[in-house]
Parts: structure tokens; C-alpha cells; sequence
């Protein structure tokens, strides 16, 4: 049976993160010295593990129970310790209602399945028998509870709370709300990333990107990215431009040239130019 997959919004900022030093060093792994190269590889790896780890948080339900995946090592919840498989419905923060999944465990806590979010109650409720499914299998037995119909609160969102009331010294729960044209409630409190962040975000990748993209295309053309340029004085004026495909044999060549002149003068400046 198929398993059922359901991934965390919230896995886009690391995921961004991720792909921001993933292009940096992507792009460093072609700039010599040898040192620099090397750190550039070591964190390609790391940025591509985190990207993976971030990309796959979330739950992933199979007859085996369900697999809470997070940035470090996944939770895994059998079957046994899951108490209700429940269709419940609620509202968005913009006024639309919808149908979803939610798993209640033993231990009180509430899993929304967010992969199951739709305004169509039947085709949340397909879903829902295939993993009362996978439960009955996973127990290996029939499931007495079968698929169960719980009331949504319209203070949430995908099965979690928009706000949390809050409690004076009186004792009293206060929920404030916010209200926008046609009425709709918003979510006022939610913390998001600065625009300005996100901008810069998005500059680094691009940059980083254009850098990796110019790396490989001079890899491929065998066009050069360093020059050398040498100018020879005296009775005989002249300058030459020696093209190099990496700093370090420029640096390189640059060195053994200085010394070569130190020795045997400007006949040691060669006469015509080539790619090295």
C-alpha cells in the first residue's frame, strides 16, 4: 500500500538557506588554491545533506506506524501508540473552509496531515480509509475505531491554533483578533522573515548561481579566466598577454617568469602568447 507523505511549510527558509551555500560553494569548487578547493567540496557536501534533511521534513505514514521527519534523526510512532484517525474540518486565515486529516496518539499529541488539506470532505476522506487501512494492517487486525469525524475550531489553521488566548491575572482567556475587508481573520501574530531578507536571500543564490554557471562554461569552452600581462622595456619596447585557465598556474608561471628574468634578462620573455 502506498505510503502517505505530508511535508512541513515551514522547511522552505532552510531549505533557502541550504541552496544559498550550496551555490557558493558549488561555485568555489572551481577557484584554485587546492586549499580552497577543498573547503568549498567539504561544505557542497554539507549544504547538499542539509538541503535533503530540510527537503524531507514532515510525516510519512506506511503500515508500519508514522516517521516524523525533522532536520535531526525521525521519530518513528507505531501504530499501536496512535489513539483516533480523525476528518476534521476548519478555516483558513483567509475565510475558506477545508477538510483534513489529523492522527491523535496516546501521548496527547495531534499530528495534521497538511498533505490532505481540500475543500472536497471526500477526497480527504479516501485518504483517511487508506490509512485506517494501513493502521488495521499495521495491528493486524480489524480497527474498531475506523476513520473518526472531529469539529474544526475556525481559530486554526491546518489543525494548529492561529493564536493562543491569553490569560490575565483574573484568570480570564482573551483571544484578540484581527480582522481585513470582507471580514476575513488574519493571522497578526505569525513571525515571517523580513522582506529585505528574503531579498538578499534571493541576490546570494543568484549570484552564487551565476558564478557556478560561469565556472562550467569556461570549464567547457577551454576559455581562459586569468591573464598575465608582461611589458618589456628598453631598445626594443614590447608587451605580451599570456592567458591562463587558472590562478594557481598563472601564480605559478608568474614566479618561474621572475626568476627566469632575474637570470637571463628579457630573453626570457617569450615571444608569442599561449592558452596554458
Amino acid at each position: 500500500m502506498k505510503p502517505v507523505k505530508s511535508y512541513e511549510p515551514e522547511r522552505l527558509v532552510p531549505v533557502a538557506v541550504g541552496l544559498v551555500f550550496l551555490a557558493i560553494s558549488a561555485g568555489g569548487v572551481f577557484i584554485p588554491p587546492i586549499g580552497a578547493q577543498v573547503f568549498y567540496a567539504v561544505l557542497l557536501v554539507l549544504s547538499s545533506v542539509w538541503c535533503f534533511q530540510a527537503a524531507r521534513m514532515g510525516l510519512v505514514i506506511d503500515q508500519n506506524g508514522i516517521a516524523e521527519r525533522s532536520m535531526g534523526r525521525p521519530r518513528r510512532t507505531p501504530w499501536q501508540d496512535v489513539e483516533e484517525v480523525a476528518i476534521r474540518d476548519g478555516r483558513r486565515s483567509n475565510g475558506t473552509d477545508y477538510w483534513l486529516i489529523a492522527l491523535r496518539l496516546r501521548d496527547g499529541r495531534v499530528l495534521p496531515v497538511r498533505s490532505t488539506v481540500s475543500r472536497s470532505r471526500k477526497s480527504v476522506e479516501d485518504v483517511g480509509h487508506r490509512i485506517v487501512a494501513m493502521r488495521t494492517a499495521g495491528l493486524e487486525g480489524e480497527d474498531p475505531a475506523g476513520l473518526a469525524v472531529v469539529a474544526g475550531d475556525p481559530d486554526q489553521k491546518y489543525g494548529k491554533p492561529l493564536r493562543d488566548p491569553v490569560v490575565g491575572p483574573d484568570g480570564v482567556p482573551v483571544v484578540v483578533r484581527l480582522r481585513g475587508p470582507g471580514g476575513v481573520d488574519l493571522n497578526w501574530d505569525a513571525v515571517g522573515l523580513p522582506d529585505g531578507i528574503l531579498v538578499g536571500l534571493v541576490a546570494v543564490v543568484l549570484i552564487g548561481v551565476g558564478t557556478l554557471v560561469s565556472a562550467i562554461v569556461r570549464r567547457v569552452r577551454k576559455k581562459p579566466g586569468y591573464w598575465l600581462n608582461v611589458e618589456v622595456g628598453g631598445p626594443e619596447p614590447r608587451s605580451l598577454t599570456l592567458p591562463f585557465d587558472s590562478r594557481a598556474r598563472a601564480v605559478k608561471h608568474a614566479r618561474d617568469l621572475t626568476a627566469a628574468i632575474g637570470e637571463h634578462g628579457a630573453a626570457a620573455v617569450p615571444r608569442a602568447s599561449e592558452a596554458r
